[in-house]
């Protein structure tokens, strides 16, 4: 914890160095992603509703999976970018030292910058909250849960997906087709996918465990309180799977050598 805290603190004296650029990728951070959540709007303003989901529901799906991609991009940005590790050999410095290579990863940098994507998906997710309607309250006790099990999916899935590098060496395009296309889709109804699709975001990289399934109940388009454990399911799963994933991969490498 020490350490981490070090690492925390050294992260964001060196991102604020200059206060001006910091504030401005900020801003930038909530002003692209807002975007994302425009182009949903504008086409609810034309269709009223996507296959029985209206604008403020659709809204808080959004905003609980970007909300666990935000802090999941905040406190481990660096397996975004784990091909340069491999590429340049700078994976053996990680590998020769006294600590748990993952939780090395975790701590090598704290992104700040990506405070933008928390902001703007809490400010959606606050709106959408003020405009549904539930069939009980207890969903304000049962979000905290589903924020952290969205956090930690999007967690689980960067382990993956940065792995691939072990094998691959460069995995950019995996990363984008397998997190930011699948968290994207995840942002509407699974109803709208051809089953083959939807079974990959339910089962495979299950985020509509995350939300979907949930709001399912909570919205009152199902009475099956199963869908409440579906989150947890999916981390109990994929937990040992990305672990696992990760753990061979670290036994594949090779060094790059100098």
């Amino acid at each position: 914890m020490k350490l981490y805290l070090t690492l925390f603190k050294a992260s964001f004296k060196t991102q604020t160095q200059y206060k001006f650029d910091f504030i401005v990728s900020i801003l930038g951070n909530i002003l692209a992603l807002f975007g994302d959540f425009l182009i949903i709007v504008f086409i609810l303003m034309r269709f009223k509703n996507i296959d029985g989901w209206q604008l403020q529901e659709i809204a808080l799906m959004y905003a609980i999976i970007e909300l666990g991609f935000g802090l999941c991009r905040f406190f481990g940005d660096e397996f975004n970018r784990f091909e340069t590790y491999i590429l340049t050999g700078k994976f053996d410095s990680v590998l020769i030292r006294p600590v748990s290579p993952l939780i090395q990863m975790m701590l090598r940098r704290v992104d700040f910058k990506r405070l933008g994507m928390v902001i703007q998906a809490i400010a959606v997710g606050i709106w959408a909250l003020s405009k549904c309607t539930f069939i009980n309250n207890s969903i304000y006790l049962y979000l905290p849960f589903l924020i952290i099990a969205s956090t930690l999916m999007n967690f689980q899935v960067s382990v993956i997906l940065a792995s691939t590098a072990f094998w691959t060496g460069k995995n950019k395009d995996i990363v984008i087709l397998g997190h930011y296309s699948t968290r994207t889709a995840a942002q509407y109804p699974a109803t709208i996918y051809h089953n083959i699709f939807s079974f990959i975001l339910t089962f495979i990289i299950p985020f509509f465990s995350i939300n979907y399934y949930p709001l399912l109940y909570y919205t009152g388009k199902s009475d099956n309180m199963l869908y409440l454990i579906s989150p947890l399911l999916a981390i109990i799963v994929m937990t040992p799977i990305s672990y696992f994933i990760w753990t061979s991969g670290i036994k594949k490498y090779s060094s790059a050598g100098t």
